[in-house]
């Protein structure tokens, strides 16, 4: 098991189950160093305020958790305009970081332009990501959510590469497809062929649930930076056990 002091672990937005309360409280327990929101859904509007506000109350205390993590705010849309304007709006209200959401798997979602249907589409993804980061001041990351792919495992490669040269500060990595769903197994060995190919940094996520997928995982993926969501609502102090 990794033991250096450079392991980050993150907290995985999951729709409909992160909200503030669950950070709030998992981040009590100890262990996780970023949080991100559940996905903010961006269609041709600029969200309100308020709304921004409801989905990260954070935003009121600088972005951070009352345990001092911080979260980012997660956008997921199609559209450059709208998510250019609503990562800004963000910003302005204190966001420490902006998140593209482009791993959704749900349904719904696909069928209206938005998560993981993107994957598909290198060339919307490099667009969106690139409009962002010009939008938003550099000292403000901007990141990446993807799947391996829609259907195909190997588009990862010419995807991570695009939102890399977009100018992403890092990507997370779901190692599954879209038609995957969250069926076992996470395919751990794409991380070493996108890290041969990028050089930002990678967030490895998929099928982590106690220490022994966390020791499988790193041995295969090798990385300094992992995301958790399920394994974490099974046991919620796994992010602690891993910083033992």
């Amino acid at each position: 098991m990794r033991t250096d002091l450079t392991l980050k672990l993150f907290l995985a937005p999951m729709e409909g189950v992160t909200d503030w309360a669950m950070r709030d409280l998992l981040t009590e327990i100890g262990g996780i160093d970023q949080c991100t929101t559940e996905f903010l859904r961006v269609t041709d509007n600029l969200h309100s305020d308020a709304l921004f506000y409801k989905n990260c109350p954070e935003l009121l205390t600088n972005s951070k958790t009352r345990s001092g993590v911080p979260v980012f705010v997660q956008l997921l849309g199609g559209k450059v305009t709208p998510l250019v304007a609503n990562a800004v709006r963000a910003y302005e209200l204190g966001a420490l970081g902006i998140d593209l959401n482009f791993g959704c798997p749900a349904k719904t979602v696909n069928r209206h332009d938005g998560g993981a249907s993107l994957l598909q589409f290198t060339d919307r993804l490099y667009n969106i990501v690139k409009a962002v980061r010009d939008a938003v001041p550099s000292s403000t990351p901007v990141t990446a959510k993807i799947r391996l792919g829609f259907d195909n495992p190997s588009a990862c490669i010419a995807n991570a590469q695009a939102i890399e040269a977009a100018g992403a500060d890092w990507l997370t990595v779901h190692c599954r497809t879209k038609t995957d769903g969250y069926k076992p197994p996470a395919y751990w060995e794409w991380i070493a062929k996108i890290k041969s190919v990028t050089k930002f940094k990678i967030v490895t996520n998929g099928e982590i649930w106690n220490l022994s997928d966390f020791n499988k995982c790193d041995a295969i993926a090798d990385t300094e930076n992992y995301m958790i969501g399920r394994g974490a609502l099974r046991d919620p102090f796994l992010f602690k056990k891993l910083k033992l």
